[in-house]
């Protein structure tokens, strides 16, 4: 007889022992799975042009889920954006990265949309938004609106598209969410009249040796044959060489008469017809989404591979977009053919189907190999590294599966490095939540010094930078990815280069003027401009600071002061004038 079972806590096969279940972090419940539920025709096109998307709710991002649908428009900025439905402007939000420009409108049917990366708002609102920003003297802003001060109609123009904030090219980020819960919820199963009627892609299929951390090992490749949504394994019957495993996949959606992939909405992994593992993605919340790092096989992606999803869930995965009640691990308790079958959906209802059969080959399978000079962390506890020069502390659920890590150190050949360089196993682990670092420097730093230290990460080449706190000697500061760490003294002071203007000249021409602002290490902590002794307004996209004349800046000659500190308290102040 065929047997096979689910593991839900590896005991004999694995190579490291389970901790008790300690959930760091309840997901929001979602209120459904299904699309029956939500109202079909309610919500217009946000935009006056017919919907072509960039990219669909659930696409794989980095550390998130893509929570919305970008739609397309035409390569070009400030189109008339308008409501989706009648209800009321309730949040407005201003952020360098992220959203850009952001319009949340609440609906009376318990939803909420959003609108994202916009250039600017219709008038009465952009009004209100520059004398906040004048009276806060502050551009990046956050706040929430009354219903009675914005009511809007449907199809009311409300801002215009744009490329601000983290959008790479022209586009309108279009979300919708439950308004009690905060989850996002998928805008396609609203209908918005999209048409598709092309199945999903399987690129690849994989298997995970899970005697094993899914860090440990690299995945085993199944070739696959067949097209056109219906798949099956180039052998005739796969051979495991392991009684532990389960599935990964690299998928692909795409849209009737458009040509780019898009992401999957839903796949499930059935053995010998008794359903293992699900997935579906909808209905949770941005507090969930980087439960991404958990759902694909980070380590590969972030080594220069490509997205596969897992089809089972990992230890310290609580998103609730997998099936609680069964984690996709199959334990294998004989050597007979078993049968398995995979079902990737699109949010359309197309399905693609692969089918297979496996068993384990017991005579090609190793013993459980051990992990030398490494440290064992769980996914389920807290975990502490502690050394003489350093300390760090993960907290429960940091880690979605066993790690074994590895710390070094060495010392700093660069006079301006005053710890050792510490390094944190690697960038090719994700981290959940922050962690807690302390690191001692290698020497006693006069007071005047201590305070232009900050703690510096490089994580894959990027690099992060943080003002810790000292305590005890000790500097500490938290970071949510592993890499380098060094502790560096700055002294350099900030950069600040005009774009297109020379000091002294006209711009009588020109609709505004730009800085560009840098720092030798990492972020500007603030920037100020006053404009002949009073506050000036400049938006910020990436390194350049922009001002769009306005009445502030009236004919005539003007001195321009602006003043940029970076993290360690280092401060360039340069004056400016200009002819307008």
């Amino acid at each position: 007889m065929k047997q096979f079972a689910i593991f839900l806590v590896l005991s004999i096969y694995s190579l490291f022992s389970k901790a008790p279940v300690v959930v760091p972090h309840k997901p929001s419940t979602p209120t459904s799975n299904t699309s029956a539920e939500y109202p079909k025709g309610y919500f217009r096109n946000p935009l006056n042009i017919p919907i072509k998307l960039a990219a669909n709710f659930g696409e794989l991002r980095p550390n998130h889920f893509h929570m919305g649908l970008d739609i397309r428009t035409n390569q070009r900025e400030n189109l008339p954006v308008v409501a989706a439905a009648e209800g009321y402007i309730s949040k407005i939000k201003i952020e360098r990265f992220g959203f850009g420009r952001a319009i949340y409108i609440n609906h009376p049917n318990g939803y909420t949309t959003l609108y994202a990366h916009l250039n600017d708002f219709y008038e009465p609102l952009s009004n209100y938004l520059k004398q906040k920003q004048y009276s806060d003297e502050k551009w990046e802003q956050e706040f929430d609106l009354a219903p009675n001060q914005f009511p809007v109609s449907k199809g009311q123009f409300i801002a215009f598209s744009g490329n601000t904030g983290g959008s790479a090219g022209p586009h309108l980020h279009f979300e919708i969410r439950d308004t009690k819960t905060g989850n996002n919820l998928n805008p396609w199963l609203f209908n918005f009249g999209l048409n598709d009627q092309v199945k999903p892609s399987i690129f690849r299929l994989y298997y995970y040796d899970r005697r094993y951390s899914t860090y440990q090992f690299n995945p085993v490749a199944i070739p696959l044959a067949g097209s056109n949504g219906s798949y099956t394994s180039a052998n005739s019957v796969v051979v495991l060489r392991s009684p532990v495993v389960s599935f990964g996949i690299a998928a692909g959606d795409k849209i009737t008469a458009v040509s780019n992939y898009y992401g999957i909405y839903q796949a499930d992994v059935s053995v010998d017809n008794t359903l293992q593992s699900s997935f579906q993605l909808n209905d949770f919340s941005y507090d969930d989404t980087r439960y991404i790092n958990a759902s694909i096989d980070y380590k590969t992606k972030a080594s220069g591979g490509s997205y596969i999803q897992h089809l089972s869930r990992l230890p310290g995965n609580y998103s609730l977009t997998y099936s609680q009640d069964k984690d996709g691990t199959i334990v294998l308790a004989d050597t007979a053919i078993h049968q398995a079958e995979i079902v990737v959906k699109d949010v359309a209802g197309n399905s693609s189907v692969v089918r297979f059969k496996f068993r384990w080959d017991a005579n090609a399978t190793t013993g459980v190999l051990s992990a030398p000079n490494t440290i064992k962390m769980l996914p389920e506890k807290e975990n502490v590294l502690k050394t003489d020069e350093l300390e760090a502390v993960f907290a429960p659920g940091a880690f979605y599966d066993t790690v074994p890590f590895v710390y070094k150190s060495t010392s700093a050949t660069d006079s301006k490095i005053v710890s050792s360089v510490h390094f944190l196993h690697s960038h090719t682990i994700p981290v959940h939540n922050h962690y807690t670092v302390r690191i001692k420097p290698t020497a006693a730093l006069a007071e005047t010094d201590t305070a232009k230290v900050v703690m510096h990460l490089l994580s894959n080449r990027r690099a992060e930078v943080v003002t810790g706190t000292w305590v005890n000697g000790w500097m500490e500061a938290k970071f949510r990815n592993l890499g380098i760490l060094k502790l560096v003294l700055d002294s350099v002071p900030p950069r600040i280069t005009p774009i297109g203007f020379t000091n002294g000249g006209s711009v009588s021409n020109k609709k505004s003027i730009s800085l560009v602002v840098t720092d030798n290490l990492g972020e500007i902590k603030s920037f100020r401009a006053m404009l002949d002794g009073n506050w000036l307004l400049f938006s910020r996209k990436n390194d350049s600071y922009i001002h769009t004349f306005d009445e502030r800046t009236s004919k005539g000659r003007h001195e321009l002061i602006i003043t940029a500190e970076d993290l360690a308290g280092n401060v360039t102040g340069k004056t400016f004038s200009f002819i307008r």
